[in-house]
């Protein structure tokens, strides 16, 4: 006995015929390989700081557009690169 495609499994055959007759990423130019990198995992580190000192980092960080965890992190990388030399 014969089995019955069900509706899904005859869209899915018309879909991938029209794709394969109609897909445009050939046309323009052969699929290039693409390096990636993804940043190092990071790891949550407490660090307690005076009121005055952290909104002063805070403001500080407002006024370049940057988060203030963000520009502590670069203080403490650029500083770290300084001093290991």
């Amino acid at each position: 006995m014969k089995r019955k495609r069900t509706h899904s499994e005859v869209q899915d055959k018309v879909l991938r015929d029209y794709y394969d007759r109609t897909s445009e990423l050939e046309k323009e130019a052969p699929i290039k390989k693409v390096d990636l990198s993804f940043p190092k995992p990071r790891r949550l580190v407490a660090l307690r700081l005076e009121e005055e000192t952290l909104e002063g980092v805070k403001k500080l960080a407002a006024s370049k557009g940057l988060n203030y965890s963000t520009l502590m992190r670069m203080w403490i990388t650029e500083r770290l690169r300084t001093e290991v030399r």
